[in-house]
């Protein structure tokens, strides 16, 4: 059983390493924003234009970074819509049981049918050097990279939960034991 928790675990580490760049690019993006804002408006004044299409395109692919790269880590910290009507009724067992069964039949089929679906378009984007039919547009191919990537790291995350949730209810003074210990020296999110 400790065997799957350090796996579980270590699933858990991938995601918070990425949740860090993601983080950065919420204040890339905060900052990009700021700037096309101010940019606008003082580029007005003074008869020059300080902003451009690259500008407010990096934004939205700095958008883009946060949501793919966050879907593992927010699921790792239970931040996904759930049904809390029901759970705050429901005790340990019954909450692991359905949480396993929503993991196996929903959440990971369609993470990996997303990331499969997603592989062939961002390997064609990238034959064809897919570019913004902006003008001065980014390069669109590394941001439909993030697509197979931040759903692989959802259904990884996936996979940790299951396996949690498997062993909560196979042993769950283990796992809490374990869990909690994993906790204290991660407790950095």
């Amino acid at each position: 059983m400790k065997k799957w928790l350090k796996i579980a675990n270590q699933l858990d580490m991938l995601n918070q390493s990425v949740a860090i760049i993601a983080r950065w690019a919420v204040l890339l993006m905060l900052g990009l924003g700021l700037w096309n804002v101010i940019g606008r408006y003082v580029g007005v004044a003074i008869g020059h234009n300080l902003s451009s299409n690259g500008l407010i395109e990096g934004q939205w692919y700095l958008f883009d970074m946060v949501f793919l790269l966050g879907l593992g880590w927010t699921l790792q910290r239970q931040g996904h819509v759930r049904v809390d009507v029901l759970q705050g009724r429901w005790g340990e067992q019954r909450k692991a049981k359905v949480e396993l069964l929503g993991t196996l039949v929903l959440l990971l089929p369609f993470a990996l049918g997303v990331m499969a679906i997603s592989i062939e378009p961002t390997i064609h984007s990238w034959a064809i050097g897919e570019i913004s039919p902006d003008p001065n547009g980014l390069p669109r191919y590394w941001i439909k990279t993030l697509i197979p990537i931040g759903f692989l790291l959802l259904a990884l995350q996936g996979i940790s939960e299951a396996i949690k949730n498997w062993l909560r209810l196979q042993n769950p003074a283990l796992f809490k034991e374990s869990k909690e210990t994993f906790d204290r020296g991660n407790n950095r999110g």
